[in-house]
């Protein structure tokens, strides 16, 4: 009898929803950081899931119409669960290595 309880108590629990479900979500996330903070000459790569940290790892490029995925650029990485970033350049790091990309 009661087996028959806890597995009610056991239906009614409801796993919390991923704010990052697939590699889209998180390539959208940090492609709008990106737009919003640097500009367009970034672009978000494809995003590969971490499993031992639950999150999903994005490269970034150095990217134009002509020349798409010119340089790399730097590393993303966005907590799948939250949707928040941790780990990430500074704004200024990312457009210093623009710019030292484009010098060359």
């Amino acid at each position: 009898m009661e087996n028959a309880k806890n597995s009610q108590f056991y239906s009614d629990i409801q796993a919390p929803s991923v704010a990052l479900p697939d590699a889209e979500s998180a390539r959208r996330v940090v492609g709008r950081w990106l737009r919003n903070n640097v500009g367009d000459a970034v672009y978000p790569g494809e995003a590969g899931f971490l499993q031992e940290s639950f999150a999903w790892h994005v490269p970034v490029w150095l990217s134009t119409a002509q020349n798409p995925m010119i340089a790399f650029v730097a590393d993303f990485y966005v907590n799948a669960a939250t949707g928040v970033f941790i780990g990430r350049p500074t704004t200024e790091e990312l457009i210093k290595r623009v710019e030292e990309i484009t010098a060359k």
